[in-house]
């Protein structure tokens, strides 16, 4: 026999589980709103309440950010002043790596300044004043795995009664994940002198029939090569310049042919032997202008910040203007 529980019942059963669930929530953070804790706050939203920098290396600078800001915040509004004492804490990297799925290596103390360690909680308010992290030689962060600082509440000092430093969100995380380019934002071709391709050897993905690898080397505009119509073949062009050559960028001619087959982003990487690679940088670009043609068209510049002494260059396009093939029409080298 089945027992009838009546809808009232069933109501009340529903809100006790969704209470039980919310608090369960709220004090697997450890910042239970009936206790007054003090806590370190990454990135709002962050699962590893990390501040993660926005860094790019390049062989002749940085681009992005190299200061940054953490608080100190308390549950509620102190009723008097509060202050907090933050140290790095190079204990903590094994949990952000654990946590975050990373092998980042603690930050140097050579590479970086913290204003003061001493901040402070004012009456009536519930975040410390800034904590600022300033990378003074950020050329220095060579790692591909990348670095984290973390920083962790050490002690705290005031009169509001009963405060204390959260359990487990005492440390947020400055996080500088590895990410390097050699390639220029701008897609202007360098000037300088075009490369004789006399020698090279042409390597493609794939091919459409009538556009070969070697239509990007004809000195002829109006061909191109073009990858088979598969949206899901990979799509690129090596090249062998036959011995190291020192150059500039390359400078392309879109594929007239069809020009929705024009790459948008290609990965540029380099080798000496065709068999291990370094990625230069991902070069960003744009569809042909409209109203240009064979006759007169829109370069495109792949060029390098720095420049590059290798023997094999490999393009890997990974997003082009429309459809499912992309293509190029000439290539070549400014040295």
């Amino acid at each position: 026999m089945h027992k009838y529980i009546r809808p009232a019942s069933i109501y009340i059963l529903l809100l006790s589980g969704l209470f039980i669930s919310f608090a369960s929530c709220h004090k697997s953070n450890g910042l239970d709103s009936k206790d007054l804790l003090v806590y370190m706050q990454g990135d709002f939203g962050d699962a590893h309440n990390a501040i993660n920098a926005a860094l790019t290396l390049t062989p002749v600078s940085v681009w992005g950010n190299t200061s940054f800001q953490a608080r100190a915040y308390a549950t509620r509004q102190m009723a008097a002043a509060t202050d907090v004492f933050i140290y790095p804490d190079s204990s903590s990297v094994a949990a952000f790596n654990q946590s975050a799925g990373k092998k980042c290596r603690l930050l140097p103390s050579d590479t970086y300044k913290i204003d003061a360690n001493q901040h402070s909680i004012a009456a009536g308010s519930m975040a410390s004043d800034p904590i600022t992290i300033t990378l003074t030689d950020p050329m220095l962060l060579t790692d591909t795995n990348g670095y984290v600082l973390p920083l962790s509440i050490e002690k705290i000092n005031g009169k509001d009664k009963g405060v204390s430093i959260s359990t487990n969100r005492a440390t947020a995380y400055v996080y500088i994940p590895h990410v390097f380019t050699n390639v220029d934002t701008v897609q202007t071709p360098l000037s300088g002198t075009l490369m004789t391709r006399t020698g090279w050897n042409v390597t493609v993905s794939n091919t459409t029939n009538g556009s070969p690898a070697t239509s990007m080397t004809d000195g002829s505009n109006s061909t191109a090569w073009r990858s088979s119509n598969s949206s899901t073949a990979a799509k690129y062009v090596i090249v062998n310049m036959k011995s190291q050559q020192t150059i500039k960028g390359f400078q392309l001619t879109p594929d007239y042919v069809s020009t929705g087959d024009n790459p948008t982003s290609i990965r540029v990487s380099t080798s000496t032997d065709s068999i291990s690679w370094t990625v230069q940088g991902v070069w960003k670009g744009t569809a042909p202008a409209s109203g240009t043609s064979a006759a007169a068209p829109d370069f495109k510049g792949i060029n390098f910040l720095a420049p590059v002494t290798m023997q094999y260059f490999r393009f890997d396009i990974l997003t082009w203007v429309s459809g499912s093939r992309t293509g190029i029409g000439e290539l070549n080298v400014v040295q």
